[in-house]
C-alpha cells in the first residue's frame, strides 16, 4: 500500500561510482575496473569472438584513472554492471539487468523504446554502469545500432562482449527463483515471466559475475526489483548536466549542485536514494503528496525531527553489510573469518541503533512515517537481536579504533561455546599483558617516556617525541627507527616476536570462532529480507529528514499540484545559496492558454538563472521537497528537456551549431503535452538570418504541443512575429539605462516583467560603454532605428494583426476567469472587487486594439 513497496525511484538506493573491472590475479581473485568502451569495441572482430568463446575470467583488463560519468558526473561508492539484450522484431524492445557489486542491489527492466533509445539511455544514465555486457552478435560482424549509441553516449563504460548462449531467459528465471527473497519470489516471478529479454539479461549477468568476480550468493538472499519507466519524470543526460543536478559543471568536486544543496542526509542509504530521485523524480501525485505530508509533519514536530536526525547519524552502510552477509567465499580463509566477525558486530550495532531510532518516533501522526516505523518495528528484527546476543557478548559494540576493534573481535563469541577458543583467547591476553610489562621495563630501564602505538598492519610499536629525548641518543636495542615530523617510531626484536605470537593467537581465535559465527550468519540469512526493508525504510526517513532540514535553514514552501504553473517570488535554489541577501525573486505563471513564454533581455540580465530556476523547482517539487518561493503550484511534468547555452562540446569535436541542432532535434522528437521545455539562446551558432529562420520554425513546431515552454532569445523579431499565436506570452528581464553627459551605464535589476522590452538596442548601448567611436555608434543607431520603424509601421497597418491580438486578449480573459473559478479563496465582496478590476483591465486592453 505504501510507497515503501514501490519502485526504486520511490524508495531504493542507487547511484554512480568509480571502481576497477575484473583483473585476474595469481589466486584467481578479480577486481572491477573501467576503460573506454570505444577502445574495447573498436578491436578486431576476431579478438571479440575469441573473448566470447573463452572463459569469462580470461577477459583482458586495463586499469583506469577514473570512471566518473561523462554526462552527469558525481562521486559515490557504487559499482553497477549491466547486461543488455535487444529484441529482434521491428519494435525496439530492450531488456536490462543491473547489479551493484557493492550492495548486491539487482534491478530488472524491459523497455519498449524508440529508434533513438531515449528511455534506455535514461535508465543507463540513472545508474551509470562501469561495465555494459552485450551479446557478441551485437558487435560482430558489424556493430548494431544499439552498440553504436552506447559508444557515443556511455564513453566511460567498458562494453564487454560475451557469447549469445549466455542470454537465456530460462536460465535467468531459474536464477531469480534460486536467489530471490522467498517472500518476494511469487509476485516477482508472476510479473516478469513474460519479460523474456530482461530474464535473458539476468541469466547473462549473474553467470558473468560468478565467473569473473568469484562472487557467489546464498539462496533466497538477493532483493530483485523490476522497474519500468512509468510513474517517473524522464530527465536525459544532457539536461542533468546542464542543470547541474548531480555535479557542478565548472568544478566537479564542488557540492554546488542541486543534489549537493538538498543533501543533508546522515546515512549512505539516504544519500543514494536522494541521488536516484534527483535524476528520476516521481510523477505520481499521490506518492509525492505522501512525502510532502511526512516532511510537513517533521517540520511541525521539531523535537521529533532533531531526535530522528541525531539517531540516524551513527548508522553504517546497511546495504553494504547485507552484501557481505549474503556472499559466500569460494575458499574459507582467516581474512574471511575476521570479516565475518566484523559483520556480526556491525549488525549487532545496527539493530541497537534501530531501537534507538524507533524511540524518536514520538507523537508522529503520518501515514508514511507510520509505515516506516512499522517496518522498523518488525518482530523479526527483535528476534535477530536476541539470537545475536545469545552468541555474542552483550558489551561488544562497533568501534572505529583498529586496536579496540581487534579486541572486540577477539572476545566477540561468548565464553563456553568452544573450550579451545577460550584457551586461545587466554593466550592472546597473556601475550598482550607480557608485551605491556616489557614496554614498562623499557621506560624504567632507559628513563625515556616511550609511548605504545598500534596499527592494523604493523601491530604494536613504540614512539617518542624528539623533544623529550633531550639531545640523548636512542639505545641500540631500538631498531627500525623512522622519523615522522617531531616523532620517532621504532621497535625491538622482542616486540616483533610478541607481535608474531599475538598474530598467531588471533588467527587461532578467528578460526575457532568461525564455525560459531558462520552458524549464526546462516540463521541471519533466513530473515535477510527484514534487513532489506529496514535499510529502505531508513533511507526514505533520512531523505525526508534531509528535506525538512532544508526548510529549517531556508524559507521554503510546500508546493501544490494543479494544471497550471504558478510561482510567487520563486528563487533559484543554487544561486540563492551563493547570494542569500541579494538574490531577486521572480513570479512565474503558465497555463494551457499561456504555455509558450518568450523571454528577452541583454546578456547577464538573469535569463538563464530564471530558466534554470523553473526547471530546478519543478524537480524539487516532484521528489517531495519544499521549494524556494512564497507560493508554488506545479503541473506534473513527464519529461524535462533543456537546450541551455554552454561551451562547445569539445569532447565530441562538435560545433556550437551542431550541438544546438542535435539537442533541439531530440526535444522535437520526444516532447509531449505534459513536458517542460527550457531553451536558452537558440540559433547563436550560425548566421543571424539562418538562426532567426531556424528558431522561428522550431518555435512553430513546439507551439503545436501543450507543453510548458520557456524560450529565451536574443532575436527580438520573434517577440513580434510569434504574437499571432494566442498562447505566446512575451516577458523580459528589466534593465535600467542611465545616461549622463556622454556616458552610458546599465543597471541590472533581475526582475521579470510582462511584455516586450522597450529598449531593444542593448548592443548599441554596450558599444558606447566599451568606447566604440562616436561616429560608428551614431551611424549604427540611425540604421537600426530606420529598420525598426519600417517593420513596426507594416505591423501596425495590418488589420489581421489587430484581430489576432483581440482574440488573444479574449482567450487570456477566459483562462483567467477559469483559474479564478478553480482556485479562488476570496469571499464574495473581495471577489466582486477583484472581478471588477479584471473587467476594467480587459476593457482598457480591448480599446487599445480598435
Amino acid at each position: 500500500m505504501y510507497e515503501l513497496d514501490m519502485s526504486s525511484s520511490k524508495l531504493s538506493s542507487s547511484s554512480y561510482s568509480s571502481v576497477y573491472r575484473s583483473t585476474p590475479t595469481s589466486d584467481n581473485s578479480t577486481r572491477l575496473s573501467a576503460y573506454g568502451s570505444r577502445k574495447y569495441c573498436r578491436r578486431t572482430s576476431s579478438r571479440a569472438s575469441e573473448r566470447s568463446k573463452s572463459s569469462f575470467s580470461s577477459l583482458p583488463t586495463r586499469r583506469p584513472k577514473t570512471s566518473a560519468s561523462a554526462c552527469i558526473g558525481g562521486r559515490d561508492n557504487h559499482s553497477f554492471v549491466v547486461a543488455m539484450i535487444e529484441g529482434r522484431g521491428v519494435a525496439t524492445e530492450v531488456g536490462m539487468c543491473f547489479i551493484d557489486l557493492r550492495t548486491s542491489e539487482c534491478i530488472l527492466s524491459q523497455i519498449a523504446d524508440s529508434q533513438t533509445y531515449v528511455k534506455t539511455l535514461h535508465k543507463l544514465n540513472l545508474y551509470n554502469p562501469v561495465e555494459i555486457i552485450l551479446s557478441v552478435t551485437a558487435i560482430e560482424p558489424s556493430k548494431s545500432k544499439l552498440c553504436k549509441i552506447l559508444e557515443d553516449n556511455m564513453p566511460m563504460a567498458s562494453i564487454i562482449p560475451i557469447g549469445r548462449k549466455y542470454f537465456n531467459d530460462a536460465i535467468g528465471l531459474n536464477y531469480i527463483k534460486q536467489y530471490s527473497l522467498e517472500e518476494d519470489s511469487a509476485s516477482l516471478i508472476l510479473g516478469i515471466t513474460s519479460k523474456f529479454y530482461c530474464l535473458a539479461a539476468t541469466g547473462a549477468i549473474l553467470k558473468y559475475i560468478e565467473s569473473t568476480q568469484n562472487i557467489f550468493f546464498t539462496n533466497h538472499s538477493i532483493k530483485f526489483k523490476y522497474q519500468g519507466c512509468e510513474g517517473t519524470m524522464m530527465i536525459d543526460c544532457v539536461t542533468a548536466r546542464n542543470l547541474e543536478l548531480i555535479s557542478n559543471i565548472n568544478n566537479p568536486r564542488s557540492n554546488h549542485s542541486l543534489y549537493g544543496i538538498l543533501n543533508n542526509t546522515r546515512t549512505p542509504m539516504g544519500a543514494r536514494l536522494l541521488r536516484t530521485n534527483t535524476l528520476q523524480p516521481l510523477s505520481d501525485v499521490t506518492t509525492i503528496n505522501m512525502r510532502l505530508d511526512a516532511v510537513e509533519e517533521l517540520i511541525r514536530h521539531e523535537e521529533t525531527f532533531f531526535a530522528i536526525q541525531t539517531a540516524l547519524k551513527p548508522f553504517q552502510d546497511i546495504d553494504h553489510l547485507i552484501t557481505a552477509l549474503i556472499q559466500v567465499p569460494k575458499k574459507p580463509s582467516v581474512k574471511h573469518a575476521e570479516q565475518s566477525i566484523n559483520n556480526v558486530i556491525i549488525l549487532k550495532h545496527t539493530l541497537k541503533l534501530i531501537n534507538l531510532l524507533k524511540e524518536s518516533f514520538t507523537g508522529v501522526q503520518n501515514s508514511l512515517l507510520d509505515a516506516i516505523y512499522s517496518l522498523l518495528n518488525d518482530l523479526r528484527l527483535e528476534a535477530l537481536e536476541e539470537r545475536i546476543n545469545d552468541v555474542i557478548n552483550e558489551d561488544i559494540t562497533y568501534v572505529k579504533s583498529p586496536l579496540a576493534l581487534r579486541n572486540q573481535r577477539c572476545y566477540a563469541v561468548r565464553a563456553g561455546f568452544n573450550g579451545l577458543l577460550d584457551v586461545a583467547r587466554q593466550t592472546y591476553k597473556e601475550t598482550v599483558d607480557d608485551l605491556n610489562e616489557m614496554i614498562d621495563q623499557y621506560r624504567e630501564q632507559y628513563q625515556i617516556p616511550i609511548k605504545t602505538q598500534f596499527s592494523s598492519t604493523a601491530g604494536f610499536y613504540l614512539s617518542i617525541n624528539i623533544e623529550q629525548l633531550e639531545d640523548k641518543q636512542l639505545p641500540l636495542i631500538f631498531i627500525n627507527v623512522k622519523k615522522k615530523r617531531k616523532t620517532l617510531t621504532f621497535t625491538t626484536l622482542e616486540v616483533m616476536k610478541k607481535n608474531t605470537k599475538i598474530s598467531d593467537s588471533l588467527t587461532e581465535v578467528y578460526l575457532m570462532s568461525d564455525k560459531t559465527i558462520e552458524d549464526l550468519i546462516s540463521e541471519i540469512r533466513n530473515d535477510i529480507s527484514v534487513l532489506y526493508k529496514a535499510s529502505e525504510s531508513i533511507a526514505m526517513l533520512d531523505m525526508l529528514t534531509s528535506f525538512a532540514h532544508q526548510c529549517t535553514v531556508s524559507n521554503y514552501v510546500r508546493p501544490e499540484f494543479t494544471d497550471t504553473l504558478a510561482i510567487k517570488a520563486g528563487r533559484n535554489p543554487m544561486r540563492e545559496s551563493l547570494y542569500v541577501d541579494t538574490f531577486v525573486p521572480n513570479d512565474t505563471y503558465a497555463s494551457s492558454a499561456t504555455n509558450f513564454q518568450l523571454i528577452t533581455g541583454p546578456n547577464m540580465s538573469g535569463k538563464s538563472t530564471y530558466l534554470r530556476q523553473i526547471a530546478l523547482m519543478s524537480i524539487m517539487s516532484q521528489i517531495g521537497s519544499y521549494v524556494p518561493a512564497e507560493y508554488a503550484s506545479f503541473r506534473i511534468v513527464d519529461q524535462l528537456f533543456t537546450r541551455i547555452c554552454n561551451d562547445d562540446n569539445i569532447e565530441s569535436n562538435a560545433s556550437t551549431f551542431v550541438v544546438e541542432m542535435r539537442e533541439t532535434a531530440y526535444i522535437l522528437q520526444n516532447v509531449t503535452d505534459d513536458s517542460l521545455v527550457i531553451i536558452d539562446e537558440l540559433g547563436r551558432g550560425t548566421s543571424t538570418h539562418d538562426g532567426l529562420g531556424i528558431t522561428y520554425a522550431i518555435c512553430e513546431e513546439l507551439l503545436k504541443t501543450k507543453a510548458f515552454i520557456f524560450f529565451a532569445t536574443h532575436f527580438h523579431e520573434l517577440t513580434r512575429s510569434l504574437t499571432v499565436y494566442p498562447n505566446v506570452v512575451n516577458l523580459h528581464l528589466e534593465v535600467e539605462i542611465e545616461e549622463e553627459d556622454s556616458r552610458v551605464a546599465m543597471k541590472y535589476l533581475y526582475r521579470v516583467k510582462d511584455g516586450r522590452n522597450d529598449e531593444e538596442h542593448y548592443g548599441l548601448k554596450f558599444g558606447q560603454i566599451i568606447g566604440l567611436p562616436e561616429n560608428v555608434i551614431r551611424k549604427a543607431t540611425e540604421v537600426s532605428y530606420k529598420l525598426k520603424e519600417l517593420i513596426d509601421s507594416n505591423k501596425e497597418k495590418s488589420t489581421s494583426n489587430k484581430i489576432i491580438q483581440r482574440r488573444k486578449t479574449l482567450l487570456q480573459l477566459t483562462q483567467h476567469l477559469l483559474q479564478i473559478r478553480r482556485s479562488s479563496n476570496l469571499d464574495k465582496e473581495e471577489l466582486r472587487k477583484y472581478l471588477k478590476m479584471v473587467q476594467e483591465e480587459f476593457i482598457t486592453k480591448m480599446e487599445a486594439l480598435f
